[in-house]
């Protein structure tokens, strides 16, 4: 069964939200994650799926787990797999 598609644009407001509640401009966000300006914009907008890399920069810089970050890109996907996939 393939995966299912990420939902970015949930993944986007989710950034966005943790942003204002912190009070970061979207220029302090950037300058905190090491991300450039406009990928933030690209990300925040549902347009770009970004690299784990990258997403890491932006949960580090507001202050939260990868894992909390990422949550609503999952929320939606049916808990199908019984057991993790095994490395090859």
């Amino acid at each position: 069964m393939p995966a299912p598609v990420p939902d970015l644009r949930a993944l986007g407001v989710e950034i966005a939200r943790l942003r204002r509640e912190r009070g970061m401009s979207i220029d302090r966000l950037a300058e905190a994650s090491e991300v450039h300006r406009k990928s933030i914009i690209q990300i925040e907008a549902g347009r770009v799926a970004a690299r784990i890399s990258t997403l890491h920069g932006i949960a580090h810089a507001l202050g939260v787990p990868l894992t909390e970050l990422v949550a609503p890109v999952c929320a939606r996907h049916p808990k199908t797999a019984q057991k993790p996939t095994p490395i090859i």
